[in-house]
């Protein structure tokens, strides 16, 4: 009887705990709080008043010259005055420029007639070939990137994509041609997101993390490896240690940063940098918890600040966090040690096991704590998500990937995304060389 209930008193602390999870103590996202709590996004670090503060000299738009004006109405104040007498101009105009856009962009049609010969000695017969950049379909290059950045940056769906080519473009697709033109541009991009992808296992450091993107009757995970320059995602329908291998190696030669999940495991712990921002839900989830364990927890989540303040002023070596390191694993062994929980336990224990990985950023400056890199290129896929809902064949979790791959790769590295998926559109019609999306070495010397 004794051991039922306190089993049945540890089922009913696990019940408790979960219905206190929110953004700070877990990996819920800080929408799912609910409304009154607010969450970090809404929290100021500055007191003063939003907006430009007392004394900023202020932003204007620079006059265009007159040569590149498309229209000059001049504006005459009235010829005769309250007071009877006649006005006279004088002096030059204030001049005022207001910018505009056109009631619709004029679609630009253009027509391709393919003729047929034969020969007249063997009477082989002959046909035209469509000219370079033309496609076969009837979505241009152009309207084909424009498709593809609207589906990606600007989180469109393809009904709205469809909307907005017919009323502010006179071009009227339908829905199916819109989600054929998302396939044309996942083909387009997958031989430079391949090669991309290819750099991964001998790149120094990298950031990996994963999200729920499902496709309609199955359940599928966006993954996303992200460097400094270039940002690789997959959609694949597992989240199992083959698929990180699939991605990165056996033995990936840099520092691997990502959370505690156990499909990393197979990571040796000196090349891993676990997640800090993450450590600190955790430990903030045990410090919710009664007794010692609430008590080793607040005492692990107090270090984890320390780190933090620390790190911000300027300490980088080994020797000046020997002694936090010294506090933090006096902190979790005693963790380890206590019998009243054994989820807290646990955790300290695995927290232990991954002892060097907590440090990476230490002896590598390239390294940072936290994996916040991998969760904020991750955002705008679930924003996608959100918004679009799943995925309904192969064909869009490609374009997901593929098009994310190049949206993000082009943010990091400052290149114009519709210039380069026009030009990587072309270079797929004309089966020529594709425009790259790996930045080029830095010169030497």
């Amino acid at each position: 009887m004794a051991l039922q209930i306190g089993q049945l008193r540890e089922q009913m602390a696990l019940m408790q705990e979960r219905l206190k999870l929110d953004s700070r103590n877990s990996s819920k996202p800080p929408s799912s709080d609910g409304p009154g709590t607010g969450n970090r996004a809404q929290g100021r670090a500055s007191q003063r008043k939003r907006g430009a503060q007392k004394g900023h000299p202020g932003a204007f738009r620079a006059l265009l010259p007159e040569a590149q004006v498309d229209a000059v109405h001049d504006c005459a104040p009235a010829s005769m005055c309250d007071c009877g007498g006649t006005v006279t101009v004088k002096g030059k105009p204030v001049r005022h420029q207001v910018f505009d856009v056109p009631p619709m962009v004029v679609p630009e049609v253009q027509e391709y007639r393919l003729y047929s010969g034969v020969c007249a000695s063997c009477g082989r017969e002959h046909r035209a070939a469509l000219p370079a950049g033309v496609p076969s379909g009837q979505i241009g290059p152009r309207a084909l990137a424009l498709v593809g950045v609207l589906g990606t940056r600007y989180h469109l769906t393809q009904f709205k994509i469809r909307d907005l080519l017919a009323q502010m473009m006179g071009v009227d697709f339908s829905v199916g041609a819109i989600s054929q033109a998302h396939g044309k541009v996942a083909a387009a991009l997958k031989a430079p997101v391949a090669e991309a992808a290819a750099t991964l296992a001998r790149a120094p450091v990298l950031h990996m993390d994963e999200t729920r993107y499902p496709r309609e009757g199955s359940a599928n995970w966006v993954w996303g490896v992200i460097q400094p320059t270039l940002a690789v995602f997959s959609v694949l329908p597992s989240r199992a240690r083959y698929v990180i291998q699939d991605l990165i190696g056996q033995t990936p030669q840099g520092v691997v940063v990502s959370d505690r999940y156990a499909a990393y495991a197979y990571i040796d712990v000196a090349r891993r940098q676990v997640c800090w921002a993450h450590l600190l839900r955790d430990f903030n989830r045990i410090g919710q918890r009664a007794g010692l364990p609430g008590r080793v927890g607040r005492r692990l989540l107090g270090l984890g600040y320390v780190m933090f303040r620390w790190r911000e002023r300027g300490k980088v070596t080994a020797e000046q966090f020997e002694p936090l390191q010294r506090r933090l694993r006096k902190a979790l062994e005693a963790g380890a040690r206590q019998t009243q929980c054994r989820r807290t336990a646990n955790t300290c224990a695995n927290v232990l096991k991954l002892w060097p990985a907590l440090w990476g950023f230490i002896t590598n400056p390239a390294v940072e704590p936290t994996n916040n890199a991998a969760e904020q290129a991750l955002r705008g896929i679930v924003l996608k998500r959100k918004i679009s809902g799943p995925t309904r064949s192969r064909r869009g979790d490609e374009f997901i990937a593929h098009g994310f791959t190049a949206y993000e790769s082009c943010r990091r590295q400052g290149r114009d995304f519709i210039d380069y998926m026009r030009g990587a559109v072309i270079a797929w019609i004309d089966r020529t060389t594709h425009p790259s999306l790996v930045p080029a070495p830095a010169p030497t010397g």
